[in-house]
């Protein structure tokens, strides 16, 4: 992206981590941020910085500092998703009692980041990042996993690209 998009300007937001955080915070009973340092954003929020364990950055180590802190079943939502509802939470809810984890998945594909994941994994997920290996999808191989069927895409585009971001910018 050429910068950090935690950072960008959307809608009527500051940044784009402030309007996940206005979009979502009635979906559940507490929400927060997960990052590297809280001191590059400027408001105020609950935040989970990763661990001090490991220095990557790495979404496996941000899902491990979260379960860690918490010890309870986490909702996850990528900050570069501003357009999955509340709908597709409510879905994943639903199949999340018989399941490590539950994974939102569209005709795209899976959408590791937009998920629920229980903290029975955190000892499969600390062993695979000692291991150096920070593919979701290798850990999703190793504990109790679903995958929820959505038929659309559009709700899980993804900002990656600057041309993304000018897109996702239009359809306020």
């Amino acid at each position: 992206m050429g910068s950090d998009k935690a950072l960008l300007r959307f809608g009527k937001s500051k940044t784009l981590t402030q309007y996940q955080l206005q979009r979502v915070e009635s979906w559940f009973k507490s929400v927060y941020i997960s990052c590297k340092n809280r001191d590059k954003f400027g408001f105020r929020a609950s935040f989970i910085e990763d661990v001090d364990e490991f220095d990557e950055f790495s979404p496996l180590v941000a899902i491990y500092s979260i379960l860690s802190k918490l010890q309870t079943p986490v909702a996850i939502l990528s900050v570069d998703t501003p357009f999955v509802s509340k709908e597709v939470y409510e879905k994943l809810y639903k199949n999340l009692e018989n399941f490590e984890a539950v994974i939102a998945k569209s005709p795209f594909g899976s959408h590791q980041m937009c998920a629920i994941y229980k903290p029975s994994i955190l000892p499969t997920l600390r062993k695979q990042i000692l291991d150096n290996n920070h593919k979701i999808r290798n850990l999703l191989e190793k504990v109790k996993t679903v995958y929820i069927e959505f038929e659309n895409d559009e709700q899980f585009f993804n900002l990656n690209k600057p041309l993304e971001y000018q897109e996702a910018l239009k359809r306020f």
